[in-house]
């Protein structure tokens, strides 16, 4: 029988391994208890070794966990067993695919075409993986085979979005800010344009900005990598010059991003600025973590001095709506220290602040989309306190 023949097993056997089935299911999808659900469906397997829906289940709880070597090899068992395994195979295509390990998952779409070829859910998954695979044009031609035979399959539409946006190597953007202070200070403008690369390993983004403070004009140019440097470790360098008294004179910067089990990620880096002077470095460190739509990060910002060491910490949470670049999100920070990213000099003379801002971005189009923000912000300095709000401004097109 296709899928995979549960073996004779007596009515009071067949009952209780049914129930425990049934109670392990709904430990993990209710209390998201996953080790116990496991425990109780290694009991009913020890019931019926080869009611194989209960051995897929319990991979999928190992997988949900990072623990894919050991869900792997329960899938190998049933598909060693059942080859046509339904449920078995889109497992193990998600497995190998959460791995990074495209090939064999495309492997496992070709062995659940063969069983099932009228199935346009392995289809799907192979042009899925032929994009991972940078295969673009081979995965062009299995979404058109399933739209042809059924123009309304939505999924299928959704991931030829998702190949074309993939294809495109170019993300052009323009941004302004506006910074408002209290007291009567002439308000701050800034401007930027950016033109980013997708490469093979990694993007390259090019950046022009301009800034008005103190009644003052200048520009700044720039630019940002983000190379891949093995599976799960890659860095962000950053390097910056302005003639302009407004900006620091030069800017050197660079982080290493490794991920971690649990779906996080860590960072270490370093950020170099030179006034004209004697450079500063400011030192950083981070925490961000997955978990469904929403991303959590958390990170420091510390400024060694002679005169001491300054200090700041900052959050973020973020909510995914429908894909990566449409998003809601709120973050605040607190400390001394400025944060490395858009420091000014006198910035390095504040002995408090605190800020707080939210942010969103959305899709006008498939191509096109626009953000906004708007921050406030303290901060402290021996002699003044100054209060800001910052609005943000952006529109991104891919080409």
């Amino acid at each position: 029988m296709l899928g995979g023949m549960l073996c004779p097993i007596s009515v009071v056997e067949a009952q209780s391994t049914d129930s425990l089935f049934a109670k392990a299911r709904t430990v993990a999808f209710e209390k998201d208890d996953y080790e116990r659900a496991r425990a109780l469906g290694y009991r009913a397997l020890e019931r019926s070794p080869n009611y194989h829906g209960i051995r897929v289940f319990v991979a999928r709880t190992l997988a949900w966990e990072g623990r894919r070597d050991s869900a792997r090899a329960e899938l190998a068992y049933v598909l060693n067993e059942a080859p046509d395994h339904y449920e078995g195979l889109k497992a193990m295509i998600d497995v190998e695919s959460w791995s990074g390990r495209y090939q064999s998952a495309l492997e496992y779409a070709d062995q659940g075409r063969k069983y099932y070829p009228e199935d346009s859910h392995f289809t799907e998954k192979r042009a899925t993986l032929l994009r991972a695979l940078r295969r673009p044009e081979a995965a062009r031609v299995q979404l058109d085979a399933i739209l042809s035979a059924d123009p309304s399959n939505e999924s299928a539409k959704a991931e030829l979005r998702r190949l074309k946006r993939a294809q495109m190597r170019y993300t052009a953007s323009l941004s302004y800010r506006h910074d408002a202070f209290r007291g009567g200070r002439a308000p701050w403008r800034f401007g930027t344009v950016t033109l980013s690369r997708s490469t093979p390993i990694g993007s390259v983004i090019g950046r022009l900005q301009y800034a008005n403070r103190f009644s003052t004009g200048g520009v700044k140019v720039g630019v940002d990598a983000y190379p891949s440097l093995a599976k799960g470790l890659y860095a962000y360098v950053n390097a910056g010059y302005s003639r302009s008294s407004i900006f620091p004179r030069y800017r050197l910067g660079g982080s290493l991003y490794k991920s971690l089990p649990w779906s996080t990620t860590a960072e270490v880096g370093a950020r170099h600025l030179n006034f004209g002077g004697g450079g500063t470095l400011i030192y950083t460190a981070s925490l961000t973590k997955y978990d469904g739509s929403y991303m959590f990060r958390g990170g420091t910002y510390v400024t060694p001095s002679g005169i001491g060491t300054s200090v700041s910490v900052n959050g973020m949470v973020r909510r995914y709506l429908g894909d990566a670049q449409t998003y809601v999100g709120a973050s605040g920070s607190i400390g001394s220290s400025p944060a490395g990213t858009e420091a000014f000099e006198e910035d390095f003379q504040r002995t408090r602040s605190w800020s707080i801002s939210a942010h969103a971005q959305w899709a006008l189009n498939q191509r096109t989309r626009i953000g906004a923000s708007l921050g406030y912000d303290l901060e402290e300095f021996s002699a003044r306190t100054q209060r800001r709000v910052s609005t943000t401004v952006s529109v991104s097109y891919e080409f």
